[in-house]
C-alpha cells in the first residue's frame, strides 16, 4: 500500500460507516415491511375479515415509531452539505415523503379499525386491484431508493444513473395505474350511491383516497431521487 492509498482508505471507510444512504434505505425497509404487512390485511378487511386487523394496527404504528427514530437519527447525524454527494435539501424532502408513507399508512389502519365498513361485494375486485397496484408502487419506490445508493457508491457511473432512471419511471408508471384504478373505484362508489348508507359512502371514498396517497407520496420520493441524480 502507498502513502497516499493510507492515508484515502481511513476516509472512503468513514464515508461508508457514515453514509446517509444506507440509513435512508434501513427508514425504507420499515416502510415496505408496513406495506406489506397493511397490505396483506387491507386485502382480508375489503372481503369482511376484520379478525385481528387491531393486531395489525398495533404492528403499523410500531413499525411506524421506529422509522421515526431513524428518521430523527438520520437528521441528527446527516454530514455537512459539503461532504454530501447529493443535494442535503433534496435528501431530506424524500426522507420526508418516504416518511409520509408510513403516517398515512398509520392513520389508514387506525380509521379501518376504528370502523369496519363494508365494501359492496360488486366493488370488492375494484378495491383490491387498487391495493395491489399501491403496493407495488412502494416496491417500485423501493428498488429506486435502493439503486440511488448504488449510483452514488459507483460516482454516479452511465449505467447506474440510466438504471435507477429506469426504476423512477416503474414509480410513475404503476402510480398512473393507481390513479386510474381509483376512478373505477370512485365511479363505482357513486353508481352504488343511492343503494348505501351516506356514512358507507363516505368512509369507501376515504379508504380508496387514503390508499391512493401511499402511490402519490412513493411517486413524490421518486420525483426527490430524480431530482438528486440531475446534472
Amino acid at each position: 500500500m502507498t502513502k497516499k492509498d493510507h492515508f484515502r482508505a481511513p476516509v472512503q471507510e468513514t464515508f461508508r460507516r457514515k453514509s446517509p444512504f444506507n440509513q435512508l434505505l434501513e427508514h425504507m425497509e420499515k416502510v415496505r415491511e408496513c406495506i406489506d404487512i397493511l397490505g396483506d390485511g387491507i386485502i382480508r378487511y375489503y372481503v369482511g375479515d376484520y379478525k385481528d386487523f387491531s393486531k395489525i394496527s398495533e404492528k403499523v404504528s410500531k413499525l411506524e415509531h421506529e422509522a421515526d427514530l431513524i428518521k430523527s437519527n438520520l437528521r441528527n447525524h446527516l454530514p455537512n452539505t459539503l461532504f454530501m454527494p447529493v443535494d442535503k435539501g433534496k435528501f431530506l424532502w424524500a426522507l420526508r415523503e418516504q416518511d409520509a408513507i408510513l403516517d398515512h399508512a398509520e392513520n389508514l389502519a387506525v380509521m379501518l379499525d376504528m370502523r369496519h365498513t363494508k365494501i359492496p361485494k360488486k366493488l370488492q375486485p375494484l378495491f383490491i386491484d387498487h391495493a395491489k397496484i399501491v403496493m407495488k408502487t412502494v416496491k417500485a419506490m423501493e428498488d429506486a431508493v435502493s439503486n440511488i445508493r448504488d449510483l452514488v457508491e459507483t460516482s454516479f457511473v452511465k449505467r447506474e444513473r440510466k438504471q435507477t432512471k429506469e426504476y423512477i419511471y416503474k414509480v410513475h408508471e404503476l402510480e398512473y395505474k393507481a390513479d386510474k384504478k381509483k376512478y373505477e373505484l370512485t365511479k363505482g362508489i357513486y353508481a352504488l350511491e343511492k343503494k348505501l348508507d351516506p356514512m358507507d359512502v363516505y368512509h369507501l371514498l376515504k379508504i380508496a383516497d387514503w390508499v391512493d396517497d401511499i402511490a402519490d407520496h412513493a411517486e413524490n420520493v421518486a420525483d426527490w431521487l430524480r431530482a438528486m441524480i440531475a446534472k
